[in-house]
């Protein structure tokens, strides 16, 4: 996958007209022979699979790149632009798990009933409002009728925990909301396909209390297919925060992205992918290790 994804965005660039030498020189001013000679000492006026491979011996040494553009090795803006969109993405798929679990359980339970009903209406409406039109709404609110904003100044999570979940509350609750939408409807789904099974019909003729047995049995079992959502919905939101960051005005790695996207910078984009795909691989081998944790069956 990340080779795939590497050599895919490297190549890419290539199709659209000019490079970083073309944006350094938006502004006119500098000659042709002047640019490819930029060109020649770069590299860029080798053939594109030299490149590429020149980048990837590169890369298995350790290296991300240099940002000819921005005169900055990739890694450093990488180290610290990553963070700061890892822990909104995490956060995201936290909150939205913390809200569709137990609102998805409830619903399933309450199946028909007026309970139902308004968790369908709620869950609806979210689906309806993409992310950023929800954070609009929650800045407006704050902002004018409550007078107050989030600190502007962003601090790490593992340097000032307080201040970076009180300038990310607003972005993580964007998220979460809407992701947890589509996944409390799944989550009722699987619920009542579990609640129908023999095995909760047997334990339910044992005299064991419907709560243990929502707990015990009915939950295990109906996260593991919602679990693959929740990784599902991780990766969606590590790599498409572009346009929430834009509006809390967070600078993390998606407008890091969209930044070198728009002065080709080949290398800082390449390097954003390589890391955004470890970290989404990682966040996969997460997923099927809680699949072992939440059922036993599945260790053998």
């Amino acid at each position: 996958m990340l080779f795939t994804g590497s050599l895919a965005f490297f190549v890419l660039p290539s199709a659209i007209p000019g490079d970083f030498v073309t944006a350094l020189n938006s502004g006119g001013g500098a000659t042709q022979e002047a640019m490819d000679k930029v060109r020649g000492d770069v590299g860029l006026s080798d053939p594109l699979i030299i490149q590429y491979g020149r980048w990837l011996f590169a890369t298995a040494k350790g290296d991300l790149g240099y940002s000819r553009f921005r005169d900055v090795e990739v890694e450093q803006v990488v180290a610290k632009r990553l963070e700061t969109t890892t822990t909104l993405a995490l956060l995201s798929t936290i909150m939205s798990a913390l809200i569709a679990i137990p609102l998805g359980v409830l619903a399933a339970v309450k199946r028909g009933s007026l309970t139902d009903q308004i968790i369908g209406i709620i869950s609806g409406v979210n689906i309806a409002m993409p992310p950023f039109w929800i954070g609009l709404i929650i800045v407006y609110t704050t902002s004018v009728y409550f007078d107050w904003v989030p600190p502007l100044h962003y601090k790490p999570i593992y340097a000032d925990p307080l201040t970076n979940l009180t300038i990310l509350a607003f972005p993580i609750i964007s998220v979460g909301l809407s992701a947890s939408a589509v996944i409390i409807r799944y989550m009722r789904s699987m619920t009542l396909e579990v609640l129908n099974d023999d095995f909760v019909r047997t334990a339910r003729s044992k005299g064991i209390s419907e709560f243990k047995i929502i707990i015990h049995h009915v939950i295990p079992n109906a996260l593991i297919p919602v679990l693959t959502m929740f990784g599902f919905y991780f990766s969606t939101t590590l790599s498409g925060v572009v346009v929430i960051e834009k509006v809390f005005n967070v600078h993390g790695i998606g407008l890091e992205l969209v930044r070198a996207t728009y002065a080709r910078d080949t290398d800082m984009i390449v390097g954003i992918i390589v890391a955004l795909s470890i970290i989404i691989t990682l966040w996969i081998l997460l997923i099927d290790i809680l699949y072992a944790y939440i059922d036993p069956r599945i260790r053998y």
